[in-house]
């Protein structure tokens, strides 16, 4: 009987073993939660600080009734953060303006463009009157729109007949005052491919470096001049018709209401001589030049 009991509990002895893991598992599931439970806990009032903190070393405004942590407000900060000056706002700002484009400081505004456009428009009246010519002036820019069937062939850079004129007219204006000047060229959609130009884009921007070369052979100093090229990829009008593809094929000189501001040159500095006594004492040999073992040097009239 006592060896059959013996036999009973020695069959049961491994069935209750699963509550040690089990109690393990629980153990650490409440661990899991405890620590999440902590992290979600969070210090209002140091947070705050914090955040006062930021706002106060970025010089920003931020309300406390709409906050980060509140889950109210509409955005991270209540002031909307307003975008520095544009380059070409003015003289008014409080940084000195960038000429635009070349980005060389400008501490001056160049001649008014209503004067310059007054100007233009006396010189070049025929053409504007039958619209070859198109002059547009906002705040900061006066265009001059010129077509390229009157300055250029088709599909060429180089300057025909009616070019030299109106070169010769545009800078007999801008040649007396500092402003700076941009010259864009522009084409239609029509792809070209020759043996010269490969593409629209070459190809506008050739026409706008022979505008820009016969400027300078005008006299007007290249540092106040720039081109730049847009190709077919800046359309004034729609290229779906002969039209519109006329008005796309063009360049346009900008001018800018800000001026070159030339560069003093430098300054050489100057080498002071010896003086008379001590050139005498050099040529007859009574000075010594001593090299220092530190380094320098030591001049002394000691001859020993």
């Amino acid at each position: 009987m006592r060896k059959r009991y013996r036999l009973h509990l020695q069959g049961r002895e491994h069935l209750d073993r699963w509550l040690v893991s089990y109690a393990d598992y629980m153990t650490l599931i409440f661990a899991l939660f405890v620590v999440l439970y902590s992290v979600a806990l969070v210090n209002k009032d140091k947070y705050r600080a914090v955040i006062d903190g930021m706002s106060q070393a970025f010089s920003v405004i931020q309300s406390r009734s709409d906050g980060l942590l509140d889950g109210q407000g509409h955005s991270l900060l209540d002031n909307a953060v307003s975008s520095s000056p544009s380059l070409l706002e003015g003289a008014t700002a409080a940084a000195p303006s960038l000429a635009p484009i070349s980005g060389v400081p400008v501490l001056q505004n160049g001649t008014t463009l209503a004067k310059l456009d007054m100007q233009l428009q006396e010189s070049m009246s025929s053409l504007v009157d039958s619209g070859i010519v198109k002059l547009t002036q906002d705040e900061n820019w006066l265009t001059i729109e010129l077509s390229s069937g009157l300055l250029f062939g088709s599909g060429s850079a180089f300057m025909g007949p009616n070019a030299a004129p109106v070169i010769n007219t545009l800078s007999s204006i801008l040649k007396p005052v500092d402003n700076y000047v941009r010259v864009r060229g522009y084409t239609d959609n029509q792809q070209i491919n020759n043996e010269i130009y490969r593409s629209n884009w070459a190809l506008s921007a050739a026409r706008a470096e022979a505008v820009l070369n016969g400027l300078i052979a005008n006299g007007i100093a290249p540092q106040r001049l720039a081109f730049e090229a847009y190709g077919e990829f800046s359309p004034f009008a729609d290229n779906s018709s002969e039209q519109g593809r006329l008005q796309n094929r063009k360049v346009v000189v900008a001018i800018s209401k800000f001026a070159w501001v030339p560069t003093a040159p430098a300054v050489k500095p100057e080498i002071a001589e010896p003086a008379p006594a001590l050139q005498q004492a050099m040529d007859a040999g009574e000075v010594k030049v001593i090299s220092l073992p530190g380094g320098g040097i030591r001049i002394t009239t000691r001859q020993d």
